[in-house]
């Protein structure tokens, strides 16, 4: 490790009671987040083929006018694959705006990002954590592996709050009293 300051370990301030059971299905999406990537990318390729060898168009001209492409997939078999793919493409770009969101948190915002980033959304998945926290140690973030995994809960829980909302993980309690 290099001369430089080491962040603050978050981990005193940040613990709670239950904090990965709230995680979970966050945590279980990130992780599945390259994996989900690549098979979209594959069958918007595939779709892509399809849609050129059948309509002699693209799915991004489908997407941006369906009219002006003169291709009208209604009852077809690629009806189905088009919107499934659309919707993939969709919930990816939500999850990629979230992940941006994180990056303006006026605290840690570029920190949680940076953790998040080589943790589970760069290209190419890390051999392990060591390999991330020497990446982060080129951007000036400089921490034992105590202190990642702490910003990495902190990140997780940020960007958590983001896509699911925080009324619904922090609230539950009053709501479900307000419906019964």
């Amino acid at each position: 490790m290099s001369g430089k300051k080491r962040p603050e370990d978050p981990s005193s301030q940040h613990r709670e009671d239950g904090l990965e059971d709230r995680l979970h299905n966050t945590k279980f999406l990130l992780k599945q987040y390259r994996r989900i990537a690549y098979s979209v990318q594959v069958s918007e390729n595939e779709l892509n083929l399809r849609m050129e060898m059948e309509h002699g168009t693209k799915l991004s001209t489908f997407e941006a006018n369906a009219e002006l492409a003169g291709v009208d997939l209604t009852g077809t078999k690629l009806e189905g694959y088009t919107k499934s793919v659309i919707r993939s493409r969709k919930m990816l770009q939500i999850i990629q705006s979230a992940l941006n969101t994180v990056r303006s948190d006026p605290d840690h915002g570029d920190l949680m990002y940076q953790v998040l980033f080589f943790t589970y959304f760069s290209p190419v998945k890390p051999r392990n954590r060591e390999v991330i926290l020497a990446e982060l140690d080129k951007l000036s973030y400089p921490m034992s592996m105590v202190t990642y995994h702490s910003y990495l809960n902190m990140a997780v829980k940020a960007i958590d709050h983001i896509l699911w909302g925080y009324t619904a993980r922090d609230c539950k309690e009053i709501i479900e009293a307000f419906l019964s």
